[in-house]
């Protein structure tokens, strides 16, 4: 993995606390997203811990171009970026997924939190800091974000959330514009998914394996079209699956 902060004790800190984990290694660290951008070029890394207040070019710019030209990793996965920053605000939750980000995270997260974050992502799933999830979910409840099913130039890019008082809950039979419509099973996890549930908390729901839940949402992600798991929630809200203020009311 690799670091794009411009501060360099910032940097320090991360990379201490990361590479003292036995299976994470931070390969590079860049001062700016220009650097960021070259390097995850020419180093492919797997996961990006990207800062969003850089010279020359922001965190968040740095993050849309490492995803559009579709720079990816050792192992052949796409590059997952990992926003991170020390303001909580709107603006740069919804910036940070509409660019592509698998993951908004603030600084002041806990040494064991960042790690499990990394874990996470690298599992081609996506974290988001418990207050900025709060954050998205008043945007969609309040129809304030276009971000489809699969980010920009999704099936769905450039139309905007549907709370649940614009969509009626789907029925068991509605493909919800499918090809390749969900099984009943894969629709209950997405919508444990949605009410934030991890990949540990679906197996002991539905009383099943870890890598059964994994399978079933790779899957899913793969139907609807979504980069990852904020994406694939983002889809639930959309269709009517989840009504996002069940969720908040939860929070």
């Amino acid at each position: 993995m690799a670091l794009a902060d411009d501060q360099q004790l910032v940097r320090a800190g991360f990379a201490m606390v990361l590479d003292s984990q036995d299976d994470i290694e931070v390969v590079w660290q860049a001062v700016d997203g220009v650097e960021a951008v070259r390097l995850a070029e020419q180093a492919p890394v797997d996961i990006v811990l990207m800062d969003v207040q850089m010279p020359n070019l922001d965190g968040i710019s740095a993050t849309r171009q490492i995803v559009d030209t579709g720079v990816r990793g050792p192992g052949g996965e796409p590059t997952r970026v990992v926003v991170l920053t020390t303001f909580d605000n709107d603006e740069y939750v919804m910036s940070s997924i509409t660019a592509g980000a698998s993951g908004f995270l603030l600084k002041d997260a806990d040494p064991e939190d960042l790690n499990d974050a990394v874990r996470t992502v690298g599992e081609a799933s996506a974290v988001i800091s418990p207050k900025a999830t709060a954050r998205l979910l008043r945007q969609v409840r309040a129809g304030g974000t276009d971000v489809g099913a699969g980010g920009l130039g999704g099936a769905d890019a450039g139309r905007g959330i549907a709370t649940s008082s614009d969509v009626p809950a789907p029925g068991p039979d509605d493909d919800l514009g499918l090809v390749d419509p969900l099984t009943p099973r894969e629709r209950e996890i997405l919508v444990l998914m949605a009410t934030g549930a991890s990949n540990q908390e679906i197996a002991a729901r539905l009383f099943v394996s870890l890598p059964t839940v994994k399978t079933h949402v790779g899957r899913v992600l793969a139907k609807t079209g979504s980069r990852d798991r904020v994406h694939a929630v983002l889809f639930a809200f959309r269709h009517g699956l989840v009504d996002p203020a069940q969720v908040l009311d939860g929070e």
